[in-house]
This record gives C-alpha cells, structure tokens and sequence, in this order.
C-alpha cells in the first residue's frame, strides 16, 4: 500500500515531560488523551499509565500490556535525547507503569526495535490477572478505521483518570510504520506516546509515535491537523514472541546442596551436567549426553582448583546470564564472589568478578541461588531461622554502583522452618523458580511462583503433592531438569554418588513420573 502523511520530522512527539519547552516536549505542571471519549470501565484495561524518570525532570506515556511480564511502548519514550536510539538493558532512568488497578510495577529491561519508534519492557514483577493486548499478525488495509487508546491530554483535562480513545483512519502504511487520520476532532495528544492502535479485533497493531495534535489542549489553535504515525508490531510476531519467551535454563538455579555432586548446567546446551566437588576442592564436570543408556556423559576433568574446600560455600549457578553456570563461593564473613565460566581450566578458564554481594548472613545454609524474576541470571535468596526466604534481585551486583541489587523483601512465609528440606527450581516451564518442599515422609509439595508474597494474594500457585518419594532421607532428593523439556525432575541420589531419574509427566495430580532408571553410575 502506499503511504500518505505529513513529514514525520515536522510533526510533533507526543511526550510529556516535565522540563521546559523544547522541540516537541513541552511541560507537565500536572502530567497531561486522546481527545476521543473516555473508555468505559474496564475496556482497554491493557493500556497503563508509564512515568519515566524522577519526578522532577520526568515524561508521561502510555504503554500496552501484551504479557504479565512486559509491555510494549515507543522507545522516544526512554530516549536522553529526542531522536536518539535506546540502549537494549536496563532503562538509564527509572520507569514505572500503574496498571488498571492502580497497582504500579517497576521496568527493569529495555528491549528495542532498531529500526522503528518501538520498545518492549520488561516489568519488575508480573502483572497477575491483567488484562493484555492480543498482537494482530497483519496490518489491515488503506482506509480501515482503528482505535487509539492513551492516557494524554484532551480537550479539556491534563490528567486524565482513565484512558481516553478516539478513531482514526489508515492512510497508508510502509515497512516500518501506519500514517493515520483522526477521525472528525479525534487526535493523539501529548501523553499519548507509546499507546495501542487497536484493529476491529481489539489487537495491537501499532504503537502511536507522532502527531500534529490538532485541537489537544495546549497546542495552538490554528492547529488542526489530526494526522499522526504509528510504529506497526503487526509484522513484528517471531521478534516479539523471542524476547518474551520466558528465559529458562539449567544453569540458573543451584542443585545439590552443600554436598560433593551438583548439577549444573556447564556447557549451555540446556541440560544439567554433573558437578563432582573434591574434599579438596577441586571440581570436575561430565557433561550430560543422555545419561547411563541415553547418550551417556562426557567427561572434561578437572576444570576448577577451587578456592575453598568447604563445599557448603560452594555453589554453581548462572550470574551474567549466558546460559552457563559459574563458580559462586560465600566467604566466610557472608560475601559473595563469583568466577565466570569461560570453559574452565585449559577450555577458556575464568573471568573473576570480584565481590558481587556484601551478604546478609554470615551462614552459607542460610542461602540459596535461584532465578526468582525469570529473567535469566540467578538471584540471592536467604531463608531465616522461622523459614521464610528473602529475595535480592540480581541486577549486576556490587560490581554496578547503586543498583546492583532489587530488594524484593520476603516472598514467602515457607512452608517448614527447616529450610533444608526446601528446594528452588522450575516445575511449570515460566523460567521462574517454584518452592518444592520434601517432608519428613519423603513425600514432595509444590508452590508455583506466581510473584511470590509481595504480590498479594496471586503470588503462589499451591500444588499439593506431586510426589509420594522415594526416600525419607530428603539429602538424597533434588529436582533439576534433566532431559530439558522445560520442567523439573525428581533426582534420587544413590551409593556411591550414583543417581537415578524420575522425569515430571505432571507428577501426582498429572500423568505421574516416568522412570529413567540410573542415569549415573557415579564414582
């Protein structure tokens, strides 16, 4: 179709901030729709509110949920500088969104769209029970009529309470973005950046980047162009559906305990490997191919001397997020150093970081390393003497200044005060570690992680028991997946380091388990 608009580089952002005048940005005393009419309750509930930066030199824009973990907005939201792109990570400023309910959740992930006024966020916590925006697979054509939705300012309000919609039509489109009309005095305001343009369906086929704001308060009466761009996410499924995907990985979640075999995934090939931990210290790694009768293991050796021989201090998990497990040791005062597996000894060795946490405790029992947000790097779990955990989110640790860690605070009360018997990994496939509780019968509950407690009421998914056990000995018990398929398995450790598998088939409520036998005969 061919395209027919205004020059985008005449037409006006519609940020709000709050410094003064400047091209295209002008103040926000209160913040400041769509001039269109205000939606009723509880229609178009997928549009939020996003605030960035301080409040004194901050930006209002509207954002659509298209997942409980992240949003979709135009990247000149988060731009320092109006035209220049934005740097994929974490936000250089602090972000917030209030969601339908009026709760609000921080944006800890950029994640942009090179080439097209386009962002997905990523939130600090999911977003339970909310409404999301389904995104269309098509745009539609020349002459349609489509909904904007945004929380800008109209005709006659700078600070909306609710979002406020109007009808436009489709112009024309090119590879990148949608040139549209507002219909009678329906036009985009200042505020309105970032907002859905919805199709027929009520899917996302767009976000709304630019405008005349025609007959916007504030803008200047002899203004009455309603003409505005939206960056199209019609032809964007595959990326979208990529970014989003929940990060899961056998290297993020620590499994084994204090005791000499671990399980880890090592190579980043999404399967867990087996960790020995010497008396001494030393650690030698066999990949997992299969297992025993399955493919087997590849033995690497030796591929750490290790800085400790006290294997309770030990842990292997994933830091930075590449998919692979690093050395982690708690010292003896509570800090927390982490080597980065770069092949290990005479494969790539290690990147020392140096110190990434000052620590809570001083008690290594006391903590756990588990990827509670789903985001793919391990955080800092600590349990006190009642059982309940505390979370520290990483975000980089004490090696980024100021803001290297999230203090989430308790998530949960726990489910037995003797957190020994607790384990941390993925069950459902989110990328988000579940609470596993081995009783004293052996016999195995599950607690989804829906949140967790700073999520009132929606922060856990009780399971019950998935699993009758096999041991009262709960040492011998771990869950890791171990043929990848997303969810964890029931591994019971045997003589002499040996280990069998029970492959979750939906465990006790499900299909059961299914029994892999021995899938290593240990040492």
């Amino acid at each position: 179709m061919s395209t027919t608009r205004p020059r985008p580089a005449r037409m006006t952002s519609l940020l709000v901030t709050a410094t003064a005048l400047t091209t295209g940005l002008v103040s926000a005393g209160p913040a400041q729709a769509v001039t269109g009419a205000e939606a009723s309750t509880g229609q178009h509930a997928h549009a939020l509110k996003l605030n960035v930066g301080d409040e004194a030199d901050s930006r209002a824009c509207t954002a659509t949920l298209i997942d409980e973990w992240w949003i979709a907005t135009a990247a000149s939201c988060f731009a320092g500088t109006p035209g220049l792109p934005v740097a994929a990570g974490k936000p250089a400023v602090k972000a917030t969104v209030t969601l339908a309910d009026g709760d609000t959740r921080k944006v800890t992930e950029l994640a942009p769209r090179p080439e097209r006024d386009l962002v997905l966020a990523r939130l600090e916590l999911p977003a339970r029970g909310a409404v999301t925006a389904k995104v269309a697979a098509k745009a539609p054509e020349a002459g349609t009529d489509l909904t904007a939705a945004g929380f800008g300012r109209t005709k006659t309000e700078w600070v909306p309470g609710k979002p406020h919609t109007g009808t436009f039509t489709l112009n024309g489109s090119d590879a990148t973005t949608l040139a549209i009309t507002g219909k009678g005095t329906d036009a985009l305001c200042k505020g309105d950046t970032g907002g859905p343009l919805l199709n027929a369906a009520g899917e996302l086929i767009a976000v709304n980047s630019r405008s005349w704001q025609g007959g916007c308060l504030g803008t200047n009466a002899t203004e009455t162009r309603t003409g505005a761009v939206s960056a199209r996410v019609d032809d964007l499924a595959s990326w979208i559906a990529q970014t989003i995907a929940p990060r899961r990985s056998a290297a993020v979640n620590e499994a084994g305990g204090s005791g000499r075999i671990r399980w880890a995934d090592w190579d980043g090939d999404g399967k867990p490997d087996y960790i020995n931990v010497a008396d001494g210290g030393a650690v030698e790694v066999y990949l997992n191919r299969g297992g025993d009768g399955r493919g087997g293991w590849q033995g690497l050796g030796k591929v750490a001397e290790g800085v400790t021989a006290d294997h309770n201090r030990v842990r292997f998990a994933d830091w930075d997020g590449d998919g692979k497990a690093d050395y982690i040791v708690i010292n003896t005062d509570g800090s927390v150093e982490v080597h980065l597996n770069r092949g290990g000894d005479g494969r790539g060795g290690w990147s020392a970081t140096g110190r990434i946490a000052r620590g809570v405790t001083n008690d290594a029992s006391k903590v756990r390393f588990a990827d509670w947000d789903g985001d793919g790097r391990t955080d800092y779990l600590v349990f006190n003497d009642g059982g309940a955990v505390t979370a520290y989110l990483n975000r980089g640790g004490d090696v980024v200044p100021d803001n290297g860690w999230q203090v989430l605070g308790q998530i949960t009360t726990g489910a037995t005060s003797d957190r020994n018997r607790v384990r941390f990994a993925d069950s459902d496939g989110d990328g988000r570690a579940d609470y596993f509780a081995v009783k004293p019968d052996g016999k195995v509950d599950l607690f989804l992680n829906r949140g967790g407690d700073v999520v009132p009421n929606t922060g856990w998914q009780v399971v019950g028991q998935i699993a009758i056990g096999l041991t009262t000995d709960h040492t011998r018990v771990q869950f890791v997946d171990f043929n990848a398929d997303t969810h964890a398995d029931y591994v019971l450790a045997g003589a002499g380091n040996s280990a069998s598998v029970f492959a979750w088939n939906g465990g006790d409520k499900g299909n059961g388990w299914t029994d892999l036998g021995k899938v290593a005969s240990g040492s």
